[in-house]
């Protein structure tokens, strides 16, 4: 029923049964707060913050963005400047109609490192009501305004968190081979990367709003609310990070840079770069030739799961570890500094992120490059029945309904999206050995097909897909594909229980580009209320 090619629908959580909770909640919400960071300093958190969920139905799944469907009151508005988006997008959420944000740096071409701040953004910093810092020595040059304590609530996250810049931190800006380092010394100044941080910033920014707005207000009842929706979406980030560690997952990592350490540490990955590279990249010293063979020999070994690579920051070295994750088959996290264009907020951000370190949601496209195993065509071995008739008819709208509960679609448009996805005219396919027969109209050609390997695909939004590839051998008769791609969103041998395929005339590689036609087949012997029933399943 889903889109193998699109990134997976993540199903939004409801809001219509929430209401804003005023004054009388706000101890109950401070206590929250306070169980939340401690459960993360011991390590995690398991099955809480169900009271903070209040009025949420169930099937919302992490990092979705919630739209409140009421609309925003505000007696008082604040203005609001953050130097980089991955805080200001925190603060557009939490602030609602109630903020007006400006975010600095609020773009992935922009480096925060090289920034030089103009005479207006300066003048911003000054005349914000709240100015919201990353502090840690990451944006000095925000940190350098002239700020008025006394009249502007000042939101340092890095004075949150007890991390302040040393001596040894510093941004170097050495031309050449390598572009410009990162040295960052002990400390590490990418802390939006840490969920500890992150909820501080949150409770922090919310605590300005109310006192900026006053308790009894308007505008602090309606930020109140969106702090209220904003600590269920991070509950539910937890739960999947405490589902990863009660599976026992364990994921070991190799960094080019530590940018994201603080999150690969909290859902329990190990890192594996070796210290010597580290102190290298950390530091004006390049890595010696040893220190580097050492490292790729690292991120080939069967001991990484992972490579974490900075595409702001693709020197050479990075290039070769990058180069040396992909001749072994490793999974490839990329993440930049700013929030990136498609992520709407930063949570939603950390949690793709998790999912892809996690790599335990393969339907949803989340696995491990080095899990994906050939396939044949015994995995789909079968008679099998086009879902297209039954989209005309009307027997999927009860499927196309549920959909548009969870989704941001009506059930109108996506039985116009599923029409795109689902149509054709082979009307069954009937797999046997390495034999496919493909009917229509009551006519069937069969031709021989052998196996071409996979393809994984990644997509807009940071999840992937896989297709298997098959292409005809000898003569083709009218009516039968040359190519022939399978996806039934599994990555290893397995009886396929419905299947996505993609069918083509010139190469793989052309078939490759289709995107928005995956007529989908499920077996020929269920009813068409039974196909039904599956697809609400799925």
């Amino acid at each position: 029923m889903t889109n193998p090619n699109a990134s997976q629908s993540t199903p939004e959580t409801n809001p219509d049964a929430r209401a804003a909770i005023g004054e009388r909640r706000k101890p109950i919400i401070a206590s929250i707060a306070a169980f939340c960071v401690g459960a993360l300093l011991a390590g995690g958190i398991v099955g809480g913050f169900a009271y903070a969920r209040q009025g949420q139905t169930s099937g919302g799944e992490p990092g979705g963005s919630t739209t409140a469907t009421a609309a925003d009151s505000c007696d008082t508005t604040f203005t609001v400047v953050a130097s980089v988006n991955q805080w200001g997008s925190l603060a557009e959420q939490l602030g609602g109609s109630c903020a007006e944000v400006t975010s600095l740096i609020n773009s992935t071409s922009a480096d925060p490192h090289d920034y030089e701040a103009t005479a207006s953004d300066l003048a911003k910093l000054a005349k914000a009501d709240i100015v919201v810092l990353n502090g840690a020595g990451y944006d000095g040059w925000a940190e350098k305004a002239q700020l008025d304590p006394d009249k502007q609530t000042i939101v340092n996250v890095g004075d949150l968190m007890g991390i302040t810049a040393t001596e040894e931190h510093s941004h170097e800006h050495e031309e050449g081979e390598e572009g410009h380092h990162h040295h960052h010394g002990s400390t590490n100044p990418h802390v939006w990367f840490s969920p500890e941080g992150v909820l501080k910033a949150a409770e922090a920014i919310n605590d300005a709003y109310v006192t900026k707005a006053g308790e009894n207000s308007k505008t602090a009842a309606t930020v109140q609310r969106h702090f209220n929706e904003w600590n269920g979406e991070y509950a539910d980030f937890v739960a999947l990070v405490n589902k990863g560690r009660a599976a026992g997952v364990q994921r070991n990592y190799v960094a080019t840079e530590s940018i994201i350490s603080y999150l690969l540490d909290y859902i329990g990955a190990t890192d594996k770069t070796p210290e010597t590279y580290t102190n290298a990249m950390n530091s004006e010293a390049e890595p010696s030739a040893a220190d580097l063979k050492n490292a790729m020999d690292i991120v080939a070994s069967d001991d990484v799961d992972i490579l974490v690579v900075n595409p702001q920051e693709m020197g050479g070295f990075a290039k070769k570890l990058n180069e040396a994750a992909i001749s072994s088959n490793k999974t490839i996290i990329s993440a930049t500094e700013q929030l990136p264009e498609n992520q709407k907020t930063l949570l939603d951000w950390l949690t793709l992120i998790a999912k892809q370190a996690l790599a335990t949601d393969t339907t949803n496209g989340f696995f491990l490059t080095q899990d994906v195993k050939d396939r044949t065509l015994a995995d789909y071995e079968g008679e099998w029945q086009s879902v297209y008739p039954y989209l005309q008819d009307g027997t999927l709208d009860s499927v196309m309904e549920a959909k548009a509960k969870k989704g941001d679609m009506t059930a109108e448009e996506y039985k116009q999206y599923y029409d795109t996805g689902y149509k054709t005219d082979v009307e069954k396919i009937v797999i046997k050995g390495d034999q496919m027969s493909f009917t229509r109209g009551g006519k069937t050609a069969t031709a021989t097909y052998k196996y071409d390997g996979f393809k994984i695909l990644d997509y807009a939004k940071g999840n992937r897909g896989v297709r298997f590839l098959f292409t005809a051998t000898g003569d083709v008769p009218a009516g039968a594909p040359k190519i022939v791609q399978f996806s039934d969103h599994g990555i290893a041998p397995g009886k396929s229980a419905h299947f996505h395929i993609f069918m083509g005339d010139d190469s793989q590689e052309e078939t490759l580009k289709e995107m928005d036609n995956w007529p989908t087949y499920y077996p020929a012997s269920l009813s068409k209320e039974e196909v039904a029933t599956e697809m609400l399943a799925h």
